[in-house]
């Protein structure tokens, strides 16, 4: 791959296992996966098929994406394969790290290639801990503190921190592996079982990864205002947008199409 192109790598991670939540009725790994590759280009995804049964691993082999991993890591673990994969990738390409509860707009493939010409890291997620006291440590009189920008079709903001739904160039993360390292699997090695078990997560600690990240790299995070993805529980929807109605729309036109290439 030519070293001055700025491909876009994807790796959409997804499981069987996970904590339980409360998320809106359509939202699981088939309708999300559906929907993020009506929205973005399956030659570029390597699917992470983590801790999945048999039944999910053949339902998965049906789709025309690049690679299909079979892993069993867990949360934390399968992240960190995902971002080693990354940093083999040219520096000037980008990577989008997806979770398997997201659901995407029409056109996020296009916004996302936007918000990476403006800043480190972007996300498309406009979480709504930004807007509510008490959740979030840098949130008061129910707003952070932030720069608004704009793209060819949208604004965005600088936020303080993300999910682990994101993106950069792999230049970027190459130089920033330490925080990602540090508040995933550890950077204790080996040979420290007590440093190791003090430092074992469950899941990654997002929050102090970019605030870190902006507190001593300079890191800037963006994210669009309206969003355009959410996370599916229903507590953290994103605002201004009827979710639910995006996602079952978009499911029913694939279907649609599907069925006038049968006839």
């Amino acid at each position: 791959m030519d070293e001055n192109t700025n491909s876009l790598h994807i790796f959409y991670r997804l499981s069987d296992k996970g904590e339980i939540k409360q998320k809106m009725p359509s939202v699981n790994n088939k309708s999300c996966l559906e929907n993020f590759l009506q929205n973005f280009p399956s030659d570029s995804v390597d699917l992470i098929a983590d801790n999945v049964t048999d039944e999910t691993f053949k339902w998965l082999e049906g789709y025309h994406v690049k690679k299909i991993h079979r892993t069993a890591l867990g949360n934390v673990g399968s992240f960190w394969y995902c971002f080693q994969l990354a940093l083999t990738l040219p520096g000037n390409d980008y990577v989008y790290f997806v979770e398997n509860d997201y659901i995407h707009k029409e056109n996020s493939f296009s916004v996302l290639h936007e918000g990476l010409k403006l800043a480190d890291y972007v996300t498309l997620y406009d979480h709504p801990d930004k807007y509510i006291n008490g959740i979030n440590p840098l949130v008061k009189n129910g707003g952070e503190k932030t720069k608004v920008l704009l793209s060819d079709s949208t604004h965005w903001k600088i936020t303080n921190s993300t999910t682990m739904t994101f993106a950069s160039k792999v230049s970027v993360l190459c130089k920033d592996e330490f925080f990602f390292k540090l508040f995933t699997v550890g950077i204790v090695k080996e040979g420290f079982p007590l440093f190791k078990k003090l430092q074992k997560r469950r899941v990654p600690n997002d929050y102090r990864i970019f605030t870190l990240l902006h507190k001593y790299r300079k890191r800037d995070l963006i994210s669009p205002i309206p969003s355009y993805s959410t996370h599916g529980e229903i507590e953290y929807l994103s605002p201004f947008s009827d979710w639910e109605k995006i996602l079952t729309k978009q499911l029913s036109t694939k279907q649609l199409g599907v069925q006038l290439i049968n006839n």
